[in-house]
């Protein structure tokens, strides 16, 4: 069928004329404005198309054009009134535990109340769970009425999430409104590594009477171990007389000596010495001997590039370790752990940590840098691999291919 000259300018000119008026109503109402309008895409094209069926009808008088208009304009209408009106809805998103490990489950809440005395109408919340989501359908709530709906979200990795802030929606069936209201209450959600406590106490070699109690016997410090009988050459002022009188032969006092105990972990960042799970393993083994440290009562600091920790609390330093991630481009890694040996000299135990990027043999080079009363553990994370130890007592590096290869690895290493 063949479309007349006459209709055919009639419609260029009636696209002319609309696009004018969408060029002027565009210049009158600010971008932001219209962008407050809950309309969906679909609602916008139905919007478009009624106005566009109006301008028929009025330029051509087209009974189609109207029936299009009013069937845009009834639709509008019906999403208008099944969305309208928001009630005095209250919303709560609890947490069970905002610190988990990894492999645990995020357990948590919502309870949406009508606090108003309209009845509200059902709608949807939207819940961020980190870079998932939870949607929950909510149904009509009489005045007064809660409604309860658990969540949960299997943890498969390290990292921090944020739980919302939720927003409840309401939608009309054809989907051409859609009525959002968030409300700014979140919750973080720490995911912790997998790590081992049960390491016992590093302690150095630098003695100190406000030290850990180490098993060495010594002559003279603060902890009283044991008696044994005088020899040639011993101090006298460590003779026990009250036991020397009952045995009648001289007795002499014996300490375990103490040692400074202070913790320095050097954790390397730099994204050329790993693999994914390479780095993961590290971040495993410097939490593992961070916790075993403090729960231990030892001073800690930390060293994860060139972020300096000086952790009080496991729940600090696991809270850092949960965020930390790998830099393109860092520090080479012996600078790093002279500028770390530098700014500590107090630390008398020494854990540095590294992934398979960094060589055997210049591993052991880097763990030559620390003093020699400061025992030195060097661990080279590399996942799957084969454990292996060398060194000597006070200069030892283990190559570990998964965390529960390190408990062992370090009672074969004397610390103390």
């Amino acid at each position: 069928m063949k479309v007349s000259e006459t209709t055919t300018t009639a419609l260029k000119d009636a696209l002319k004329s609309g696009n004018k008026a969408w060029k002027q109503a565009r210049s009158r109402v600010p971008l932001t404005a219209v962008r407050k309008i809950p309309l969906t895409a679909l609602g916008w094209l139905v919007l478009s198309g009624g106005l566009a069926s109006l301008g028929a009808y009025w330029a051509w008088d087209w009974a189609e054009a109207a029936a299009i208009m009013f069937a845009a304009l009834l639709a509008l209408l019906a999403a208008i009134a099944q969305t309208w009106g928001g009630g005095e809805l209250a919303l709560r998103v609890t947490v069970e535990q905002d610190r988990l490990r990894k492999g645990q489950e995020l357990l948590g809440r919502a309870v949406a109340t009508n606090q108003g005395r309209r009845r509200v109408r059902g709608l949807k919340i939207e819940l961020p769970l980190g870079t998932e989501q939870a949607d929950i359908a909510v149904p009509s709530l009489r005045s007064g009425k809660s409604f309860t709906r658990e969540f949960q979200l299997q943890t498969r990795r390290r990292e921090k999430i944020v739980v919302g802030p939720p927003r409840t929606v309401r939608e009309d069936i054809l989907g051409l409104i859609r009525r959002v209201r968030s409300w700014p209450e979140s919750q973080d959600v720490y995911v912790y590594p997998n790590f081992t406590s049960a390491l016992g106490t590093l302690s150095g070699y630098s003695r100190d009477m406000e030290g850990a109690s180490s098993q060495v016997i010594t002559s003279s410090d603060a902890i009283f171990h044991a008696l044994r009988p005088y020899e040639s050459g011993d101090d006298r002022r460590h003779i026990h007389w009250k036991m020397s009188a009952h045995t009648g032969q001289l007795m002499m006092r014996q300490y375990l000596e103490t040692r400074r105990s202070h913790h320095l972990i050097v954790l390397d960042l730099n994204r050329e010495n790993y693999g994914e799970a390479d780095f993961e393993l590290a971040v495993e083994a410097a939490a593992s001997l961070a916790v075993s440290s403090l729960s231990n009562g030892q001073p800690l600091t930390l060293y994860a590039g060139k972020t300096v920790l000086k952790a009080a609390t496991a729940r600090t330093v696991l809270d850092f370790l949960t965020e930390v991630q790998l830099v393109e481009g860092a520090q080479d890694y012996r600078h790093l752990v002279r500028w770390a040996l530098a700014h500590e000299a107090q630390a008398s135990v020494c854990s540095l940590i590294t992934g398979p990027g960094v060589t055997m043999r210049r591993m052991q080079q880097i763990c030559l840098l620390p003093a020699v009363d400061m025992a030195t553990t060097g661990i080279r994370a590399d996942a799957g691999a084969t454990f292996t130890r060398r060194g000597a007592t006070s200069r030892r590096l283990l190559n570990i291919g998964e965390l529960s290869q390190l408990p062992r690895a370090l009672n074969g290493v004397s610390l103390t």
